[in-house]
């Protein structure tokens, strides 16, 4: 788990000017439910593109993030179980340019809390940052 953490933690990336953005919270909520969606049914890789091109983060540091993460994969499965489904969780609006999307990721026997931090710029809507890990509980201490 510190490996995803440690993920996590490399996420905090610099603007680059390749980020697309939507013009909407729900546009960009589509993508992370089909970001869900993929990767709950196995396709890590595939998920993680689907949004590639609406993060600030370089590509050649995202794709570095995408492998490292896919050899976490085996772990998880090891520990949590099969993967179910996915839920959304909330929408937390800070302002009128900032707002997180939260969902967990259902294993049969433990979830993930999935993350993702999103900036209205001049361009539209891009996620700034994402996260996921096995910290689930704290969201129920809010």
């Amino acid at each position: 788990m510190k490996s995803l953490l440690a993920f996590a933690a490399l996420l905090a990336a610099t603007f680059a000017s390749r980020a697309q953005g939507l013009p909407s919270i729900a546009d960009v909520r589509a993508v992370t439910d089909r970001v869900m969606t993929q990767v709950t049914k196995g396709d890590f890789e595939g998920g993680m593109n689907a949004f590639k091109s609406l993060t600030v983060i370089p590509a050649a540091e995202f794709d570095a993030m995408v492998g490292q993460s896919k050899t976490q994969l085996p772990v998880i499965a090891g520990r949590f179980g099969n993967s179910l489904d996915y839920e959304f969780i909330e929408q937390r609006d800070l302002g009128k340019s900032l707002s997180s999307l939260t969902y967990i990721h259902r294993f049969d026997k433990h979830a993930m809390r999935w993350i993702f931090y999103l900036y209205r710029g001049k361009d539209g809507w891009v996620i700034n940052t994402f996260r996921f890990d096995d910290q689930w509980p704290q969201l129920l201490e809010r």
